[in-house]
This record gives C-alpha cells, structure tokens and sequence, in this order.
C-alpha cells in the first residue's frame, strides 16, 4: 500500500499534536479492565483540551486471545460480540455517572475481529469513524484503547481516511521484546499489521515498560477518588475488585513472566519455586489512560519517531529501514499524568 501520501515534513507535525483544542474520538473495550473508565472520564473532564466527538465500543474476548496464541486448551469463553456490547452498555453507564457524553454519541462497533489481511469488519462505529473523519473540519485524534479492528476496518473500507486521523494506539509490546505479544495486539492481528502498515499518522502506545508505568496505589484510590463523587466512587470500586491478595499477585507475576515477557527470562519456574513470595503490596496499571496523556500534554511522556515496524503472523516484531515514520512513546511521567488525572476526575 502506499504510504508517501504525505511529505515527510507534513508527517512530522502531525505526529506533534498541536496546542489548542482537539478534535477526539475513543476506541474503547470498556469492559474488558478498569483503565478504559479513567481514560474516558479524563478526556471528558478535560474540556480545554478536548472536543470528544465520539466513544466507540471494541470488541474484546480473552478466549480468542488465548487461542490465538496457541492456547487451545483454554476455555472458549467471551465471545467477542458479547465483549462489544458488554463495552457499549458500560461506556452509556460511564456518561450517566458523568453527566456528560460525547457530542455525537456512543456507537457499537464490530461484534468480531477482522477473518484475514484486508478483510475489514463493518459497524455503526465504523461507519461514523468514516463519515466523521472525512466531513469534519481539520484532523480527527483517535485515541485506540482496544483492538485495534474498527480503526482498521474503517481504514481499509475508505483508505483516504489516512490523510484525516491521526491514531493514538496502545497495544503490543516494545520493539526490543522478542514478541508484542499483548491483549489489544493478539486478539486481531490482521487489525494491528494493518495499523503499522496503512501509512496512516500513528503514535504507539506499547504497553509492558511503558504504560505500566501509569498506575494507582492505595492511597491514591482510597484517599482520592473513593467517597469524593458518585464517578469517584464508582472508578474506586472496580480498582479496588481488582487488587489481588498475595496468591493472585503471585499467579499474576507468573502470568507476566510466562507469557508477556515470554524470551526475556531463562530461569526455570521449577528454579524460581524455591524462591516463594510472602507478603505483596499493591497497584494498578492504568495503562490506557496513555493515550489520553500524550494527546493533552506530549512533555508528559518522553516519544520518538521510528520506522514503522512489521508486525509478523507470530507477534515477532521485525524492524525495517525506509518505511514510514511512526511515533513511538517510550517512557511515561507517571507523578504528572496521574496527579492531572485523579485532579480532572475530582472537577479540581
């Protein structure tokens, strides 16, 4: 496909955004974790930053995603239109606790993943993405925080779309892992190739040494979000569901170390077994809220434009000279996102 629709120079400012206020619409599985609800809360209470034009509904199935890393043993739960809808129905539930919503409103999108290279997926998300992309007035952000199977859809169905977004995307992991394995990335490959490979203005977002850095402690869900607003309370209790005690944060450690920072350990487990955990604190990864960081303020994180990778059948990255240049975040200002955050999140 070809990419050099834009000049080199004119690629380079997109990938800057500029001061002022943004055009924003948000690719989301709401449902899938608890991150998405910080994400779409802070850009809503982010007015002088912001116009969120609309929200998007992603698929999403950790049965898919399992399988399509080999695990066909795993159970073939959330299929992912269920995923979509469950999405879609907590978005409306986030804008009521809100009491605000995106101008032009919340949309379903794809109910699966894109059947192969080039095959796209159509939904009412879709459709808007595309009509809003191409009749509004000057670029469209698109913060992607989900599969990446609607932007790629809506790419593929009008690929002159390219010359009108700009896409924030989080999903895989950095280049220097062996693979990008990660949960937005392996659930629709063909989507993320797609991604790398369309030409369209792209700021990634990996994931693991990255937004990893972006998470909540105690403290911070306890002391200030919690008993502060009904939207406080709400984002305070689905944190607080997730925090394991120490047998779940040993099987999520494991979990991690065995699959999504798969080649970067070569000690065995029966080796690390005589190693056991006894006590644990704890904090959250608010990974998404990422993307919505870069948009409102690029000296938050630390970026770097990068040949766009080729992203393999079997996750591998391979690094390419002379393709289109992508910008690629690499370190997050943690203290400084999450204290603009949880300050937004209060109406401070």
């Amino acid at each position: 496909m070809k990419t050099d629709f834009l000049s080199a120079e004119e690629r380079a400012r997109r990938l800057c955004p500029p001061a002022g206020k943004l055009r924003l619409a948000i690719d989301s599985d709401a449902k899938n974790e608890v991150d998405d609800q910080f994400a779409i809360a802070w850009a809503l209470r982010s007015p002088e930053r912001f116009s969120v034009e609309a929200i998007y509904a992603v698929p999403f199935s950790h049965g898919v995603y399992r399988h399509n890393l080999g695990q066909l043993d795993f159970p073939d739960i959330e299929p992912p239109a269920e995923g979509m809808e469950a999405s879609y129905q907590e978005i409306r539930k986030l804008c009521e606790l809100l009491g605000e919503r995106p101008s032009g409103g919340v949309f379903r999108g794809a109910e699966g993943y894109m059947p192969g290279p080039g095959q796209p997926v159509a939904s009412e998300a879709v459709s808007d993405l595309i009509a809003r992309g191409m009749e509004g007035e000057g670029l469209l952000y698109v913060a992607a925080i989900g599969a990446a199977t609607n932007i790629a859809s809506a790419l593929l169905l009008e690929p002159r779309l390219r010359e009108r977004l700009v896409v924030i995307w989080l999903g895989g992991q950095p280049l220097y892992f062996p693979y990008g394995i990660e949960f937005n990335l392996a659930q629709d490959i063909f989507a993320a190739q797609h991604l790398f490979s369309c030409g369209v203005p792209l700021v990634w977002v990996p994931c693991l040494t990255v937004a990893s850095q972006l998470v909540l402690t105690d403290s911070d869900v306890r002391e200030k979000l919690l008993g502060r607003s009904r939207l406080g309370s709400y984002l305070a209790e689905i944190v607080l569901e997730q925090f394991p005690g120490l047998e779940k944060a040993v099987a999520r450690a494991a979990y991690h170390r065995t699959l999504l920072l798969r080649g970067r350990d070569d000690m065995e487990e029966d080796y690390l077994s005589q190693f056991p955990s006894r006590h644990t604190a704890w904090s959250r990864p608010i990974w998404d809220t990422a993307t919505i960081a870069f948009l409102k303020n690029p000296g938050w994180t630390q970026s770097t434009r990068i040949p766009s990778p080729v992203l393999q059948d079997d996750c591998r990255w391979e690094t390419a000279p002379g393709r289109h240049l992508i910008r690629a975040v690499n370190y997050c200002q943690r203290d400084l996102i999450m204290g603009d955050m949880l300050a937004c999140l209060n109406g401070v």
